[in-house]
């Protein structure tokens, strides 16, 4: 059955026009790539092998990218000269390497890039002091002067006595605090909904697992199903490992797959996908036009819904299955029927809202239908927008209609990070040190747009709904007096959290910023002190769950650069420079450190238990200089390390396969789900309840059942009046930032390897394109109600029309004349607009693109480095 798209179609993908090979370039990668000839070579000669003598070393891959790959290097005098991915065993389907990616490939650049710091760096215009003396304007234009690192402690520490003296714990802001911030002065956190977006409020209220994450099948179940489809996730970019190999089987043992997303991507290309492009932001329209037409069908035909399981697994569908605590005399199915509103949720319906013919609507429905083996797998794009808050209730009533749920070739869930398509209790799991519990004497959290203007204003008041990511609760009344210095650890707050112009102007506003960094970032740009750090390279070691059948080990690869410390050698630094005691945060060596997470490392016995993964001799033991006490694993020690790890072998039949649900379908008595009811709840009256408690605007749209809400920014904004089908407003455009292989996050961006292999592009549909006379590889100047930004055209015919995107993580590099910013970062371009319950809505803002009569944009493998000694 084709759901194939009528009036944006695929056509090109067999015809190869040139039109698709651009935009199959882009996103695969070839064409993006700087110049190079190929010469016949008929002649084969051997080098001398520089690698001679050198030693293979498990390195890390330690970025957030969903891979979790094997990375290794050969390690000559101090230098690698040879890399490598996953040879430890022969490649096989039910066995597979843990092979890397381009980013993988790209570490070496992270670790002995000439943009590296190497060396403490203030910034020249800062003194210490407050107020006119942190010349705090010059943030992001000063120079930088190298200072010892006894000068940065003690100017830092110096400023931290001063402002925890005077204000206390808020006075200090830290997305991230590590435990000597916990220990020596505490901070002011920031939440957002970031990458899980709306999974992150209340899932477990619905019966959900967190962010809904291990709830899908086995990798071995995926070729039983007939479809699979993928609901705005594209793994072939946002875990670039393992994952689309498992899609691939699946692929060739007969499943059709059907991507929903506005862009026809690169997993949906390799899995030869049916399109249902739907607009950015209006999933929830698309969502119940499908239920209408389950509904029709069901009524019309017969064996589409499968009622068993509604009434007996979930509750709030229908008027029979209303959970007890319910206050509103409401269900699903009516709202669907129009019994309320007056307005069924027709296909023809939803059309204008989310750009989908009604024929696909109805094909759709069909595929969800109970005869059909179909697994409904979500990725998060579609909930990073704004008035998304009921779309994991309304995907998971799709799945639910279906009976989608506890049966071999059914499923309902994520498709999420290095476990996408592969899901189950961990075979392996890596072990965890034993380090100090600290705590932050904080506990206020601000949502993290607001956190801007809290700073710019000097204070401000609000509703605390949670202080770290995830933990949500209703609001306690909170108010903040100023926040005069702020902290960066180990994230790219300023870079990947929108209303980042406001970002930009809030840290020029405090006394100081203090910042851990490898690279001049975001961050770090608009930073008063940059503390070197060192990468995961230059570190003992670290053992990390990659997936349920990999754990990696990876090893010292060189001594650190220049000064550049460890994040626990720097903490100590500071804390004694507060007079503390550093055993408060850090009670023991990275190395005793790096052997318990070793020792704790475990592996599922054929009993079904979990036990140690790893043999530890006393030998071993007095070798490493470490505490601990001898075991009986698996893998001797010195194979864990030399392989990077250990992959748990499976075969088909190893019973070790994981069907999402079945132990609550199989007895939902003595298995429930974290609801209220125990079931899922498709009326939810806790969710709700706590929805409605933030008091933020739009909450008179929403209902305890998925409802269709018009968001405070979304399709219906880019019109004037907000009437879609009316005249277009000022920014007629629909915005949303795929995330894209070249970076992780924003991680990678000043990698000059993969800037030449990957752009730094903005997606254009050929539609919009040419009738706005932009063409491949001119400049498009990007206009939002927030910012400006510059990116160089990608033209695509695989792109709806009306929808703009802006691949995230470009590190921001504003022009401070115009404003303008020529990195096109997607975070510069986006406010702080939010209601409901407080969504993040990275994806379905604003724009307008125009063609840019300035200065044209050269690609930017060619720009200098943001910072470089030399």
């Amino acid at each position: 059955m084709s759901i194939q798209s009528k009036n944006i179609s695929r056509r090109g993908f067999l015809g190869a026009s040139a039109a698709v090979v651009a935009s199959a370039a882009v996103l695969t990668g070839a064409g993006c790539s700087a110049e190079s000839s190929l010469e016949v070579v008929n002649k084969h000669e051997l080098p001398t092998d520089p690698a001679k003598d050198g030693a293979w070393v498990a390195a890390a891959c330690w970025h957030n990218c969903g891979g979790r790959c094997m990375n290794k290097v050969m390690v000559k005098e101090g230098a690698v000269v040879r890399q490598k991915t996953d040879d430890t065993h022969e490649d096989t389907p039910d066995y597979p390497q843990q092979r890397g990616c381009v980013r993988g490939k790209a570490q070496q650049q992270q670790c002995f890039g000439a943009d590296r710091i190497l060396y403490p760096l203030k910034r020249k215009g800062w003194q210490p002091g407050g107020g006119e003396k942190s010349n705090g304007q010059m943030r992001g234009k000063d120079e930088w002067e190298r200072i010892s690192w006894d000068e940065a402690i003690d100017l830092a520490c110096g400023e931290i006595k001063r402002i925890s003296d005077d204000l206390g714990p808020t006075g200090f802001y830290c997305k991230s605090p590590d435990a000597s911030i916990n220990v020596m002065c505490g901070c002011v956190r920031g939440w957002d909904t970031t990458s899980h977006g709306t999974y992150t409020l209340g899932c477990d209220l619905i019966g959900l697992p967190p962010t809904d994450c291990g709830k899908a099948n086995d990798r071995f179940d995926l070729k039983n199903a007939d479809y699979i489809i993928l609901y705005s996730s594209n793994p072939t970019w946002s875990a670039a490992g393992t994952p689309t190999y498992y899609f691939i089987q699946a692929k060739e043992a007969g499943t059709k797959f059907v991507a929903v997303d506005p862009l026809y991507n690169a997993s949906a290309q390799i899995l030869d996908a049916d399109w249902v492009p739907v607009r950015n932001g209006t999933d929830m329209a698309f969502m119940l036009a499908t239920a209408y037409e389950m509904l029709r069908l069901d009524k019309e035909e017969g064996n589409i819904i499968d009622w068993d399981f509604l009434h007996a697994y979930t509750v709030g569908f229908d008027a029979e299955s209303m959970p007890g605590d319910a206050k509103l005399n409401e269900n699903l199915k009516d709202y669907v029927l129009g019994t309320y509103d007056k307005t069924p949720k027709t296909p023809e319906w939803a059309e204008p809202i989310c750009g989908v013919p009604p024929a696909q609507v109805t094909a759709f429905a069909r595929i969800l239908g109970k005869d059909n083996k179909t697994m409904l797998l979500h990725n998060y794009g579609m909930v990073r927008c704004n008035g998304a808050e009921m779309v994991p209730q309304m995907l998971m009533a799709l799945g639910a209609m279906g009976g989608h749920m506890g049966k071999s070739g059914h499923a309902c869930g994520g498709n999420y990070h290095a476990n996408a398509g592969n899901y189950g209790p961990n075979l392996v799991t890596a072990g965890s040190a034993k380090m100090p519990k600290t705590k932050n004497p904080c506990s206020t959290g601000v949502r993290q747009p607001q956190m801007y203007d809290i700073i710019l204003n000097g204070g401000g008041s609000f509703g605390d709904v949670s202080n770290s990511y995830g933990s949500f609760h209703a609001p306690i009344p909170t108010t903040l007096g100023p926040i005069k210095g702020i902290f960066h650890v180990n994230d790219a707050t300023l870079q990947t959290s929108l209303n980042q112009k406001a970002g930009i102007e809030a840290h020029r506003a405090v006394d100081f910023v203090l910042t851990r960094a490898q690279f001049m970032t975001t961050n770090a740009l608009y930073s008063d002190i940059i503390l070197p750090v060192t990468t995961e390279w230059e570190r003992v070691g670290s053992v990390t769950s990659c997936n349920r059948e990999f754990v990696y080990c990876y090893s010292q690869v060189a001594e650190p650069l220049g000064e550049a410390k460890t994040d626990q050698e720097i903490g100590t630094l500071l804390l004694k420079g507060m007079g503390m005691d550093p055993t408060l945060a850090y009670s023991t060596s990275e190395k005793q450190q790096f052997f318990e997470q070793i020792a704790g490392s475990k592996i599922m016995g054929g009993n079904g238990k979990m036990g140690p993964l790893v043999t530890i001799s006393a030998a071993d033991i007095a070798q490493w200089g470490v505490e601990g006490a001898p075991q009986e694993g698996v893998v001797p020690l010195a194979d864990f390390i030399a392989n990077g790890g250990y992959q748990f072998k499976r075969t088909p039949d190893d019973g070790r396969g994981f069907i999402g649900y079945k132990d609550f379908v199989d007895d939902p008595v003595a298995n429930p789900l974290s609801s209220a009811s125990g079931k899922l709840e498709i009326y939810c009256q806790a969710r709700y309840n706590l929805m409605a408690s933030f008091e933020y605007e739009g909450i008179e749209q929403f209902k305890p059942y998925p409802t269709h809400v018009v968001p405070c920014v979304g399709y219906e904004s880019t019109f004037k009046g907000g009437k879609i089908g009316g005249e277009k407003g000022d920014y007629p455009y629909l915005m949303y930032n795929p995330h894209y292989l070249r970076r992780s996050h924003s991680v990678f961006d000043n990698c000059s390897w993969l800037r030449e292999a990957w752009a730094n592009p903005v997606f254009l549909s050929r539609q919009d394109a040419e009738e706005k006379g932009i063409e491949e590889g001119s400049t498009v100047l990007i206009s939002s109600p927030t910012g400006k930004g510059l990116r160089r055209a990608a033209i695509m015919d695989l792109l709806m029309p009306g929808v703009v995107g802006v691949p995230h993580g470009a590190w921001v590099d504003v022009d401070e004349e115009t404003g303008i910013d020529r990195a096109g970062s997607d975070n510069y371009l986006i406010g702080a607009e939010y209601g409901g319950m407080g969504v993040s809505g990275y994806n379905n803002q604003i724009c307008n693109i125009e063609k840019y009569t300035g200065e044209q944009l050269g690609p930017d493998c060619e720009l200098p480095p943001r910072w470089s000694e030399n």
